[in-house]
């Protein structure tokens, strides 16, 4: 009793904590009631509040102090005036949602149908794991430590709000997508298991006697009809997975864009104060130090969740063609595998961000390359202007 009393108070506290912190950096627009998503006023009209908010704050920060050109600090103000040009963006991410909240409300609420056509199946156990609130876990821990405790310590309020907005907006709609990710892939290990577990009638004797032919018709009966349902099951999936591609399009080429742009002008900060080109910049050296883990952990978090995903589509297409290769299943069997198999082949799935960049683990090559032949190109002018 105790054990079940601490597991249901525990899932209060995380959906509780999940979405209270998606409401407040303006993420989670609608309204959840009985695991039934709709579009909420409430939460529109607050993510209009805080676009607005942040749009003159960070219109200030950008036109504050305006630099010497003929200083050596021109290049790194001009830097950090890019830096504050990023929050622009990232603050178009609230009023995104408020626009397209529907399209994600849909796909949420399309989880009770997928699961639905799921139980009809005769061996279906929905994949549960502790992925989501690990990820969710760390996140919220590594955020609250950044930005309420080590941050306060170095920096003035105005610096840590710039500073960490776009990142907390950007990780949280990178960390968002991937939970919700790590959700249908669930459904397809699912789908998966249930696929194995296809098979031959076995014999069940009772003294002499074997499995009579009705039984036998009935059992095939039972099989073709859970295969349908994988299969209603895992095209809804699919729609699923390409609707939240359509919704994070977007928000993910904003977020990987101003996350490039801050992760250069750190480590330009970095290099130039190591290599004593300049003085200008004083870093705390714990903020960046954590603040990089942040960004490691964000990217290898979201590239492994789209990259398990296809995975998981690739290995019903194998366990699929595995199954039809065995001779003891029956023909109607093997036929209706063969459709679902060749199904397959034309819905895999392919996440990219607007059909620009891909969101497989390939992101991490792509990012680096990027970031060190930006940085390469600053450091050359500053060693020049030096």
């Amino acid at each position: 009793m105790n054990s079940n009393f601490k597991k249901l108070l525990f899932n209060r506290v995380y959906k509780f904590l999940q979405r209270i912190s998606c409401k407040i950096i303006g993420l989670s627009p609608w309204a959840v009631e009985n695991n039934i998503y709709s579009v909420s006023m409430v939460g529109s009209y607050y993510n209009f509040l805080l676009s607005v908010v942040l749009s003159v704050f960070s219109l200030g920060g950008i036109f504050d102090h305006l630099p010497n050109p003929n200083s050596l600090q021109f290049s790194l103000i001009v830097l950090k005036r890019i830096s504050f040009v990023t929050l622009l963006p990232t603050i178009l991410i609230p009023l995104y949602y408020i626009i397209r909240q529907k399209q994600l409300i849909s796909v949420y609420n399309r989880f009770a149908k997928v699961d639905g056509i799921l139980k009809k199946c005769a061996d279906f156990k929905l994949s549960r794991n502790c992925t989501n609130r690990v990820i969710f876990g760390v996140n919220l821990l590594t955020t609250v430590f950044l930005v309420v405790i080590l941050d306060m310590c170095y920096y003035p309020l105005a610096v840590i709000l710039y500073g960490n907005l776009p990142t907390v907006i950007g990780g949280g709609v990178m960390i968002q997508y991937a939970m919700l990710l790590n959700k249908i892939e669930s459904r397809f290990k699912s789908i998966n298991s249930v696929i194995l577990k296809i098979s031959e009638p076995k014999m069940s004797v009772v003294g002499p006697q074997m499995m009579s032919v009705i039984q036998e018709y009935q059992f095939h009966e039972s099989i073709l009809y859970d295969i349908d349902n994988l299969e209603k099951a895992y095209r809804e999936l699919y729609e699923m997975c390409y609707d939240a591609a359509n919704f994070y399009g977007i928000p993910m080429i904003i977020t990987i864009l101003s996350f490039g742009v801050r992760i250069i002008f750190t480590l330009y900060g970095v290099l130039v104060v190591t290599l004593e080109i300049t003085t200008y910049i004083l870093f705390a050296w714990p903020v960046v130090g954590f603040r990089f883990f942040w960004f490691v952990f964000l990217f290898v978090v979201f590239t492994s969740s789209t990259t398990e995903m296809k995975k998981q589509n690739r290995k019903l297409a194998r366990t699929i063609c595995t199954l039809v290769d065995q001779s003891t299943l029956d023909d109607k069997v093997v036929e209706k595998l063969s459709c679902f198999s060749s199904d397959l082949s034309e819905l895999e799935i392919v996440l990219t961000a607007c059909d620009i960049i891909s969101l497989d683990r390939s992101l991490l090559g792509i990012a680096t390359a990027t970031v060190t032949i930006y940085l390469a190109i600053s450091l050359q002018f500053a060693l020049l202007n030096h």
